[in-house]
């Protein structure tokens, strides 16, 4: 099998194992309001959600080439990985924020708030950053070491 295929494959098949692994503990937890209870479940919750998007930029970089004209080797690849990572953090507060608006709020559900305050939106953007950090990093080794074999 071609090596770029069984990467692709890779890369999808990770990105959707953690997308459901980490939507089934976050479901967990606010139903159950582990993140009052154990409020250290939140920062891994966060770094993978980086690793999380820093895979899903790496997989529409992957099956989206034409879309992404990126010299390898450069800063930019990681940088777009970082801000990617970013945005789709900042999207997840937001829905957090809706969320204890509408159905905390308004829709008197039992469930607590998952809105913590500044300093845990600071801390979960923090880990968010630093989990798609460290991918970037990884996949930059992974590249790096590739580029030395040829």
């Amino acid at each position: 099998m071609d090596e770029a295929l069984k990467e692709g494959k890779l890369i999808r098949s990770s990105t959707i194992q953690l997308a459901v692994a980490l939507t089934f503990v976050h479901v967990l937890a606010v139903v159950f309001g582990w993140y009052h209870s154990y409020p250290w479940i939140d920062a891994p919750q966060h770094f993978f959600g980086g690793v999380l998007a820093a895979l899903i930029f790496y997989w529409v970089n992957f099956r989206y080439p034409q879309f992404f004209r990126i010299v390898p080797g450069a800063l930019a690849p990681m940088l777009l990985v970082i801000s990617w990572a970013v945005f789709l953090g900042v999207l997840f507060e937001f829905t957090e924020f809706l969320y204890d608006r509408i159905a905390v709020d308004y829709l008197n559900l039992t469930y607590r708030y998952t809105q913590l305050g500044l300093a845990d939106t600071m801390g979960d953007l923090f880990f968010d950053i630093l989990g798609g950090l460290s991918l970037g990093i990884l996949m930059r080794l992974r590249y790096d070491r590739r580029k030395r074999q040829l």
